[in-house]
């Protein structure tokens, strides 16, 4: 077997947080856009943002798949959130981002302990990709502190200019000719 149960169970963990990250963001667009009237930054980042995670979740599957190992898809929890604030959401997602950050380091440490070089150097590569979107989400948090509650509207007209993963959602689409 190339990928030892220990690291295989680390990539099916990865692949649920890929899908939960889904439900966070698709969750808290829905209800910023009803709440709070952000639908300029939930049409940016409901497809450019909330849509990658799926695609992260499959780039760990095709690890697995590469060495013939099927993937498992983990149960995600409902998401009912609400936030008194924007600033609420953003320091849950940087929160949200670090544990999938230390998932994927735990994963390549399972991989390294275990002999599972491959999936090491994959997992090395996949957290440079990753690193940008934990940029995202700090960038997010810190806008919605510069803006902060009263300047909502000058948040939503300006998110296009806070969207940072152009490069990675051509990639994660396949269209990175």
């Amino acid at each position: 077997m190339l990928i030892s149960e220990e690291t295989q169970q680390k990539l099916n963990l990865l692949i649920q947080k890929f899908f939960q990250l889904n439900r966070t963001w698709d969750n808290f667009l829905g209800y910023s856009n009803v709440e709070w009237a952000l639908s300029n930054f939930s049409s940016i980042f409901h497809h450019g943002l909330a849509h990658l995670y799926p695609l992260l979740a499959d780039v760990i599957a095709d690890i697995e798949l590469r060495y013939n190992v099927v993937p498992k898809y983990y149960t995600t929890e409902k998401d009912t959130r609400t936030y008194e604030t924007m600033l609420d959401f953003f320091n849950v997602n940087v929160n949200e981002h670090t544990e999938a950050y230390e998932l994927i380091k735990s994963a390549i440490d399972t991989a390294t302990i275990n002999g599972d070089l491959n999936v090491e150097a994959d997992l090395k590569s996949f957290l440079r990709l990753f690193n940008r979107f934990m940029e995202q989400a700090i960038l997010l948090r810190d806008k919605a502190q510069v803006y902060g509650e009263n300047n909502k509207a000058m948040f939503d007209g300006f998110a296009d200019q806070f969207y940072i993963l152009k490069e990675e959602s051509e990639e994660l689409n396949g269209n990175d000719d």
